[in-house]
């Protein structure tokens, strides 16, 4: 399956199981896995794609994501005491990191803080608001003398570029008997089947992997990382963020805009919980 990670070195046969926004989604034949063509030019896609726009003009990123600090750190928090089941605290990698609002809720209980961030306005914030070691840049290319206890891939593994080299650094920065954190969406859960290509994960060019338990587990296997526990977070977001996700997924109708302009404008700092169906958390240990 390692090779059927990147179209540009898989040497299997691939189906096309639709088109969105001119990107084919793949499917390999032989193991299942779903993705689309890489970008040619990595650095730029990163900074097209988590440009401020993401975090801060809704659609396929966030309507506002600092405002959801609160929601986040608690996110955070309930993360750092999953963890504590396996390890005491040490040293944590927080990937594609944004303000730094989760690594925030690992600092509370006790963690040595580092992230990665590619949009350089959310690492800036993380390090002048927060005071977090945040970095401008990409797992792929990110280079370091620390050994961590902890990486963590929240939402962020869908993303990557070149997943050998990223997957190939969690293994080099991770200490022997330090754990992996993945938060993912199930591409074979039944929401993803009921609404098919317009399932609200399937939204190239920012996510280009999709994985299902047997293609993430057994992906994480190949780089000597042993899958320990899965299950579904608790996991929050404000109305206005649920809105923004809706709409971008939904056709136009008379009154469209009014309607979800009143409810986001009236109701959008309301927290609801995601429902436990197609995102999941992992956790693997070197």
């Amino acid at each position: 399956m390692k090779d059927c990670q990147s179209i540009k070195n898989c040497t299997c046969s691939h189906t096309t199981k639709f088109t969105i926004n001119q990107h084919a989604i793949l499917e390999c034949v032989k193991c299942g896995q779903q993705f689309t063509l890489m970008p040619e030019d990595p650095i730029g896609h990163l900074s097209s794609i988590y440009s401020d726009a993401y975090f801060f003009e809704g659609k396929d990123g966030y309507p506002n994501y600092l405002e959801e600090r609160e929601i986040l750190i608690n996110h955070g928090i309930s993360y750092a005491k999953l963890i504590s089941k396996y390890n005491k605290a040490g040293k944590i990698l927080d990937v594609g990191c944004a303000a730094g609002f989760i690594l925030s809720g690992f600092q509370m209980n006790n963690w040595e803080c580092y992230g990665i961030e590619p949009n350089r306005t959310m690492a800036e914030y993380g390090r002048n608001e927060l005071k977090l070691n945040i970095e401008v840049g990409n797992l792929e290319s990110y280079r370091s003398n620390e050994q961590f206890d902890l990486i963590t891939l929240i939402q962020v593994i869908g993303h990557f570029y070149d997943i050998d080299a990223a997957l190939k650094n969690v293994s080099e920065f991770l200490k022997p008997g330090g754990l992996v954190l993945v938060e993912s969406w199930n591409r074979s859960s039944i929401v993803a089947k009921v609404f098919g290509k317009n399932w609200h994960e399937y939204s190239p060019p920012s996510v280009i992997h999709w994985f299902s338990d047997e293609t993430l587990i057994d992906l994480f296997r190949q780089y000597n990382l042993k899958f320990l526990e899965k299950g579904f977070p608790k996991k929050q977001i404000n109305l206005k963020h649920a809105l923004s996700l809706v709409d971008s997924k939904t056709p136009r109708f008379p009154g469209k805009n009014k309607i979800f302009g009143f409810m986001s404008d009236k109701f959008g700092k309301m927290k609801i919980y995601y429902p436990p169906l197609d995102l999941k958390w992992y956790i693997f240990q070197k």
